[in-house]
């Protein structure tokens, strides 16, 4: 459970009961596995192209609510976040959708309503932006790990600050 302030300046609790079922199924999509059939397979990576031009308008809307939207913009952002975190390693942006589960998941532990939390909103798309562009040029880069653990001492700090 999560205090909050809305604009209006009325207290807000946002209460999260637990979810046994993300337990049984796993979080985000994963990639296609070897036993895919190859139709199934080619299809997906004829669509990657398409995916890849919607991830693009996607990361740009994220970059425009994290940099201008404020608290209001948070249920937004998340649903995005939420859409990435499910798509993106099916089309082979394994990096991309594992900062945007990290995204959804400081959404969810009140990370925006704390002090730096909107700054933390904003490195989490600017993480994504770049991982991006980095999986167009190159692919899926090996080497986004410090990225990935920059960003979760991020959280860390703002979740918990006395232990970051």
């Amino acid at each position: 459970m999560s205090a909050h302030t809305a604009p209006d300046g009325t207290s807000v609790r946002i209460v999260q009961p637990p979810n046994r079922l993300k337990g049984k199924v796993g979080r985000g999509s994963p990639t296609l596995p070897p036993t895919v059939p190859p139709t199934f397979r080619a299809l997906v990576h004829a669509s990657a192209a398409a995916y890849s031009r919607h991830l693009d308008d996607q990361l740009h809307a994220l970059r425009a609510l994290a940099t201008g939207g404020g608290m209001a913009a948070v249920e937004t952002i998340f649903t995005i976040a939420h859409q990435i975190r499910g798509e993106a390693r099916t089309f082979g942006f394994g990096n991309v959708g594992s900062t945007a589960e990290s995204l959804c998941a400081f959404i969810e532990a009140g990370g925006p309503g704390r002090t730096r939390g909107g700054a933390v909103v904003t490195l989490h798309v600017e993480t994504m932006v770049t991982l991006k562009a980095a999986c167009d040029a190159r692919g899926e880069a090996a080497g986004a790990q410090p990225l990935l653990d920059g960003l979760a001492r991020a959280v860390r700090h703002v979740l918990s600050p006395e232990r970051a």
